[in-house]
């Protein structure tokens, strides 16, 4: 659980260093001038530990799989990890893609270390997008719950869930806003399905069925529907009926279709789902077998 745990580690500071190494010759530098590049001497004057964001940040960084460490003739070199996809790499999308890059390494590559990250978040999506808890306070109550306590959930106090609404909200996969001047989170995903479709479907005006779609995006991001971190979940929480998303994936699909982005249909003779609007509502236009790709 190692970006919740590590308060030092958020999307920004991360983003700085892959934003540097992404523009410079070979994207790599050597560690000592990246450091003070990224967190120059005047900052850390009279601090009593040195750096402790830049390394903290650096670390988890490498552990991921983002970026490489590597010595060349006794000197550090801190890269951009080669292995990663061509358009993560890229000078001029790199940052754009960099939350997808981030979610990939932390949820679909086996990485250990973040299986507790991946737990909770899946937890969190599937949670009533209509009604979820919004807050430290609710989450907290929800995880005590008797179906949610077998799960372990290595969420325990508030600077955990601000880890986590940081992490989520820079990925995608819920927002906030201001409920009598408190923050309130919203487990919708819409802005990190929207940013995949390129990737979830072929080519444009692509035709699938909806279980395909929910297999595509699960393999993409375990989190959702059929994804391993999602089955965890719902081995003690309250599964949806066979066949039903959950409202937050629902809430997203619904909102992608409004954009004009896909097209919801419902073929006679073939397999439907549902999608449930709030109050768990069920009409004709909630029972969807497939999704066309309009953009």
């Amino acid at each position: 659980m190692t970006v919740l745990k590590t308060s030092l580690t958020n999307p920004s500071r991360i983003q700085g260093i892959y934003r540097y190494l992404l523009q410079v010759k070979e994207q790599k530098e050597k560690k000592d001038i990246l450091k003070k590049l990224i967190s120059p001497d005047k900052l850390v004057e009279d601090k009593p530990s040195e750096r402790p964001m830049f390394t903290a940040s650096l670390n988890e960084s490498i552990k991921c799989g983002l970026l490489k460490e590597e010595t060349i003739n006794e000197t550090i070199y801190i890269a951009i990890n080669p292995e990663l996809p061509e358009e993560s790499r890229d000078k001029e999308f790199g940052i754009q893609l960099l939350p997808n890059t981030l979610a990939t390494l932390f949820f679909a590559s086996g990485n250990q270390d973040e299986s507790d990250f991946g737990l909770v978040c899946a937890w969190y999506l599937a949670q009533d997008v209509y009604n979820p808890p919004k807050n430290w306070e609710e989450i907290e109550q929800a995880i005590n719950q008797k179906d949610a306590l077998p799960l372990g959930l290595k969420l325990t106090n508030n600077s955990l869930y601000s880890s986590m609404d940081d992490w989520m909200s820079y990925m995608g996969l819920i927002w906030s806003h201001s409920i009598d001047k408190k923050r309130a989170t919203i487990p919708d995903p819409t802005v990190y399905i929207r940013r995949n479709l390129n990737s979830l479907f072929n080519y444009k005006n692509e035709k699938i069925s909806l279980q395909e779609f929910i297999k595509r995006l699960a393999e993409k991001c375990p989190l959702f529907e059929t994804g391993h971190f999602r089955n965890d979940i719902e081995k003690y929480t309250k599964k949806c009926p066979p066949n039903t998303l959950s409202t937050s994936t629902s809430f997203a699909l619904f909102r992608l279709q409004d954009e004009g982005l896909i097209k919801l249909m419902r073929e006679s003779d073939a397999d439907l789902m549902i999608l449930p609007k709030a109050n768990h509502q069920i009409d004709d236009n909630c029972r969807i077998s497939h999704l066309i790709y309009q953009n």
